[in-house]
């Protein structure tokens, strides 16, 4: 094809690449998505926790006077103004279409209170967790009258009617025995505030920022037109995970267009200083945006949705991938040659460099880490598009591009230095090698992934005041019960809570939410039920019936002792039931079997692992742990692929070069800038994660090129090849080194590692191979 047909299609096909990527395209923001792996059990379970716990989709808010009178925050009357403003900003929040339900933290939503009045029927079966020490107390005949005066009192109280409902079937209110511990949270709860501490419950997963962002801004307007009724009086506190969600979001926004806007104009600023070139500027742009495109439609072909961070790190690629047209634009500088020259003359080595570089973000995607997964296949689609573009496009478009001969000053000097001076400086180059091989036992590796995410100090103190005013259950550490059966996990979980609760009586634990009585084993249900049968004679009933009489209440509709219902209350028919709702957040999916789930308040983990000890089949689980876990397991396969991704590369260019010292010298500048920075960052006691290890294994498959380039020498011409790449460097650099600007620290990592790297490589290539002959 003519060059002219070629410039022609390039230009129709851009616009249409372009506009079907735009369509094909679906970006996520959700972060759990990125950085969560599901590769085992414990995996899965932190990313559905993240992803659609209920603690993590849950808001807490809280109503606030303005400006408080003095010692006006405890009268009534600003009591009864908090409360009913947050009732009405609570009906406003519930009619939105993000909310499943809102309820003041000091009373139970209305279906939890509908749902206690269901379990009536089986207060036999369910009215205690230790049915034969509670049994003599609840069922004590001596104790009768008090009951039914205590009956008496709760039919007059503001809550008669829900327990008129319930002592039709169950005079006793045993099944509300089982209930207490729910009772106590809230009456706890009313305790630490004056009405203004909300709950909201969220419908969209807890890491999908911008549902989250419609909700907050939602969550304001209608506080907003309330307070303004009200006199602009009140003011609103926001927590939660998905409130951290949306501010990270943000940041990583920011940072999304920060990098992609320096990393392009810096690589411009390059390229004009290099060529002085407006047009073979506005060609390669093209060519580099072109493959950008190609990039983002592949992988939103592989992938269902493109996360945001993989067009940010993407954006650096726009510097790898001009590497390609910058090594035939020196060479057409310096030689004079036509483009089309210069890229045949050039090919072999630029197919070999683009090969490396694939590999090592090929290397990057078998880490384990579930973002560079899209970034590798973001990197081959990126560096074949542009390679491929440069081979048979790139000639075409710059026939009428008169080029300036780029010269960078020190480059010639600094190669005439590394030969004239070689043997010092190779022996210290061996001083270097021994005293990092020292070194690197000394190395601290980074152990809370805590430290890899975004700074919100502010955020994190506003969340502390916020949970301030609530009875606290930590959002990311449970007790997790696993079995192969219903009845089975609701064993185990009945004897963990056995446990809970004589830790919760020692100070270990301040509170825990557990399952009983919303789900009760059939074991535990027969004890109850034989402990009821035993004590509930004729005496019993006579004893009841008198204290009834004496209370002047209704024998005939509350004298009645049911016997226990004759089928236990099993938990498919509680999981078919609005219950399910209610327990939603501590029922997890596991792969196989049922996982329950007990939430914790404040706690001593060593201690409360230490009181659980030697429960089958419970265990303690942090979210925090677990994603310290997971940064280990990540850094270690980092470490494995970077030497499987050395030892692939090295395998391709033996196929190329068929001479072991040739492979050996291309490799040698890359790995010794690895071993030189490892061992330095061991020196300085700087923490060292996976994401340093990942940023120097894109600096080896990087620097892996100058080594081919410098070896093969195409042009004949040494000074020229290494001027092609320093230039090649300078881009690198420039577009790697914008990621340096993002606040998320992922990005300023990989700056520093890949710029690390690629700087030392550069400079160690004239030391380690020597000057080819021109």
């Amino acid at each position: 094809m003519s060059f002219a047909w070629r410039k022609r299609w390039f230009v129709l096909l851009f616009p249409l690449l372009l506009a079907v990527t735009v369509w094909q395209i679906r970006v996520e923001t959700d972060l759990n998505a990125f950085f969560t792996a599901t590769d085992d059990e414990d995996s899965r379970l932190l990313s559905g926790l993240l992803k659609t716990g209920e603690l993590s989709r849950r808001y807490l808010l809280v109503v606030e006077k303005a400006v408080p009178a003095v010692d006006a925050s405890n009268t009534p009357e600003s009591s009864i103004a908090v409360a009913v403003f947050s009732a009405r900003l609570i009906q406003q929040l519930s009619k939105l279409d993000d909310v499943e339900l809102a309820w003041p933290a000091d009373q139970p939503p209305r279906d939890w209170i509908d749902a206690v009045a269901s379990y009536a029927p089986y207060h036999a079966r369910i009215f205690s967790l230790n049915p034969g020490t509670d049994g003599r107390e609840l069922l004590d005949a001596a104790k009768l009258a008090a009951k039914a005066e205590g009956l008496k009192q709760a039919l007059l109280s503001p809550q008669g009617s829900f327990v008129k409902a319930i002592a039709k079937q169950d005079p006793l209110l045993l099944s509300l025995n089982g209930f207490k511990d729910l009772q106590s949270q809230f009456q706890q709860q009313a305790k630490l505030g004056s009405g203004g501490a909300l709950i909201l419950q969220s419908r969209p997963a807890a890491l999908d920022s911008e549902a989250h962002t419609r909700l907050q801004a939602a969550i304001r307007t209608s506080f907003d037109s309330l307070n303004v009724e009200a006199g602009s009086v009140f003011r609103l506190s926001m927590a939660g995970v998905p409130v951290f969600s949306v501010a990270a979001q943000s940041e990583i926004s920011q940072d999304v267009t920060l990098v992609s806007a320096v990393s392009s104009l810096a690589v411009v600023l390059v390229f004009l200083f290099l060529f002085h070139s407006f047009s073979a500027l506005h060609w390669v742009m093209m060519v580099q945006g072109a493959s950008f495109v190609i990039g983002t439609l592949a992988t939103a072909l592989v992938f269902p949705q493109v996360h945001s961070l993989t067009l940010a790190l993407g954006a650096s690629l726009i510097g790898i991938s001009s590497d390609y047209p910058i090594h035939v634009m020196v060479h057409c500088a310096k030689h004079r040659n036509t483009p089309l020259a210069a890229v045949r003359l050039l090919w072999p080595s630029l197919a070999m460099g683009g090969l490396t570089t694939i590999i090592g973000y090929g290397a990057l995607g078998l880490t384990g880490f579930p973002g560079f997964e899209q970034i590798a296949v973001f990197a081959l689609a990126s560096i074949a598009g542009s390679l491929g573009l440069t081979r048979w496009v790139l000639p075409a478009l710059l026939t009428k591009s008169t080029l300036h001969s780029a010269h960078l000053p020190g480059i010639a000097a600094w190669v005439d230095f590394c030969d004239r001076h070689r043997k010092v400086l190779l022996g210290l180059f061996v001083a270097c090698v021994l005293l990092a091989g020292f070194a690197l036992p000394q190395i601290r590796w980074m152990d809370d992934m805590q430290k890899l995410a975004v700074d919100m100090d502010l955020l994190k103190k506003q969340d502390a005041a916020v949970r301030a005013h609530f009875s606290s259950i930590e959002p990311g550490r449970f007790v997790f019960i696993e079995a192969n059966d219903w009845e089975t996990a609701l064993i185990r979980s009945e004897a963990a809570e056995r446990r809970l609760k004589a830790l919760k009586q020692a100070g270990v634990v301040s509170e825990y939410h557990g399952l009983f009585p919303w789900l009760v084993s059939e074991q535990l249900q027969t004890e109850n039920a034989s402990v009821y049968a035993d004590r509930v004679g004729p005496a019993f009933q006579q004893a009841w019936q008198a204290g009834l009489s004496k209370a002047g209440l209704s024998l005939e509709k509350l004298g009645t002792l049911l016997p226990a219902m004759p089928e236990p209350l099993r938990p498919v028919k509680v999981m078919d039931s609005p219950v399910k709702q209610i327990l939603s957040g501590q029922i997890l999916a596991g792969q196989s079997g049922v996982i329950l789930s007990l939430w914790l308040g404040e706690h001593d983990p060593e201690k409360l692992i230490a009181g659980l000890a030697g429960l089958e089949g419970t265990r303690y689980f942090s979210q925090k742990d677990q994603l310290d876990h997971l940064a280990g397991k990540y850094r270690d396969r980092s470490l494995v692929m970077l030497g499987v991704g050395i030892g692939v590369m090295a395998f391709f260019i033996w196929l190329q070069q068929r001479d072991m010292r040739k492979v050996l010298l291309t490799l040698l500048p890359s790995v010794a800038s690895v071993l030189f920075i490892f061992a330095t960052w061991a020196l300085m006691g700087e923490e060292v994660s996976f994401l340093h290890v990942i940023g120097l294994l894109l600096s080896v498959s990087l620097c892996v090129d100058y080594g081919i380039f410098f070896i093969d020498n195409r042009g004949k011409d040494a000074d020229v090849t290494y001027h092609a790449i320093a230039a090649s460097t300078l881009t690198t650099l420039a577009s790697f080194g914008a990621l340096g600007l993002g606040k998320t620290p992922t990005l300023p990592i990989l700056a520093l590692s890949v710029s690390l790297g690629v700087t030392l490589g550069f400079l160690l290539c004239p030391l380690l191979i020597r000057k080819p002959k021109n």
